[in-house]
């Protein structure tokens, strides 16, 4: 026959009792008192806390057994008291490596619990640990959203290098097919086949720069050749270069009157920028009117690239010039999701930012702002 084995506190447990409303039985708790890891001992049958040392007590809502508990399933919804692990320890079940989760004010916290009952005494005692596993779950979560967004970028990234390839292979098969029968092609003629690919072999270019500016730009080695040029010229000669692909969609470009005023920018660098920018404004535009315009003030000089299309949820303001990344609007538009990115470390080599807000009415407004004046040095 078992016997209840007394316990004396000791005046360090009356203490914590006193403390904490938690009792603490001296020897062995002296020793769990110093684990970093949240350690609890249970009376089997009542879940009544005999102790919690020093890690426990800096998480009270573990110790809340009975009343409101804000302990939540996977899905966030409350769990009854019931199901608290204390309890179900105390029912004897078996709790080794099950996760709990506890939504707080702060932010939800996730623990993996471990629980081990000793009846060597009458009623038995279950020693429970509480591992924080909030910040590796997190990690986990970011690394699995990371290796999604790597998987669709090389899904992607594949479709958009096969299609112009797909073209150019077509038309160079096609000028062989004439060049055998007829001999000769008149010099209008070819030009006119020829064409698309060049158009094919540009595309690629672009798509090829584009991964190796993201190589640059993760490495810190985004470096500018800076320049001084007219403001206004640079961003008429950019705005000129789209009119025909933004009417193709039906969109009407339109470039208002920029300030003369002369920068010290990456002249291509920035026209980079601005021309992935009216091409967003084109891909998400809805074929609705773009406009272009430049402002100069207080030292810098903000571009605004304005569309009346889809617009972009307040929600995915900043993540869209994260790399690999696209707005959720339900428009599907094949690309890489590098085109902001970049536009960002420009942004950023230049001493300048970028952003985006919504418009009244619909659509966006990408604001690229430059200082007049760039300072040199590596970008870092």
């Amino acid at each position: 026959m078992r016997h209840r084995v007394p316990r004396a506190p000791s005046v360090f447990a009356v203490r914590v009792e006193r403390e904490t409303g938690v009792s603490e039985q001296p020897g062995q708790e002296r020793v769990l008192d110093f684990l970093a890891v949240p350690t609890l001992r249970v009376e089997e049958g009542t879940a009544r806390v005999l102790f919690a040392n020093a890690a426990a007590r800096q998480f009270p809502f573990i110790l809340e057994v009975t009343g409101r508990s804000t302990l939540v399933n996977q899905e966030g919804s409350p769990l009854p008291s019931e199901q608290h692990p204390v309890k179900r320890a105390a029912r004897g079940e078996p709790l080794e490596g099950v996760l709990f989760r506890w939504a707080r004010p702060e932010g939800e916290r996730t623990f993996v619990v471990h629980a081990r009952l000793d009846r060597s005494c009458s009623p038995g005692v279950v020693t429970m640990s509480f591992q924080d596993v909030t910040q590796w779950l997190r990690a986990e979560s970011d690394l699995l959203r990371a290796l999604g967004a790597r998987d669709t970028f090389l899904s992607v990234a594949s479709h958009e290098l096969k299609s112009p390839i797909t073209v150019l292979q077509l038309v160079l098969e096609r000028l062989q097919r004439g060049a055998h029968r007829e001999g000769s092609l008149p010099g209008s003629v070819l030009a006119e086949r020829l064409e698309p690919a060049l158009r094919q072999v540009r595309r690629l270019g672009v798509l090829v720069q584009n991964l190796l500016d993201v190589s640059r730009a993760r490495n810190n080695r985004f470096v500018l050749d800076r320049e001084r040029f007219e403001l206004g010229g640079l961003v008429r000669e950019v705005g000129e270069r789209f009119v025909e692909q933004a009417r193709q969609v039906g969109s009407e470009l339109t470039v208002e009157d920029c300030p003369q005023v002369e920068v010290h920018w990456d002249r291509l660098r920035v026209e980079q920028a601005l021309s992935n920018l009216i091409t967003n404004a084109i891909k998400y535009g809805a074929g609705g009117p773009i406009t272009v315009r430049a402002e100069a003030r207080d030292g810098a000089v903000s571009l605004r690239v304005e569309d009346r299309g889809i617009g972009v949820p307040e929600g995915d303001r900043e993540r869209i010039f994260n790399p690999f990344e696209r707005a959720a609007s339900g428009h599907r538009v094949e690309s890489l999701g590098l085109g902001l990115y970049i536009v960002r470390e420009i942004a950023r080599a230049h001493g300048g930012s970028v952003g985006v807000m919504g418009r009244d009415g619909g659509g966006s407004c990408f604001t690229l702002r430059l200082p007049l004046e760039v300072t040199e040095g590596e970008y870092e």
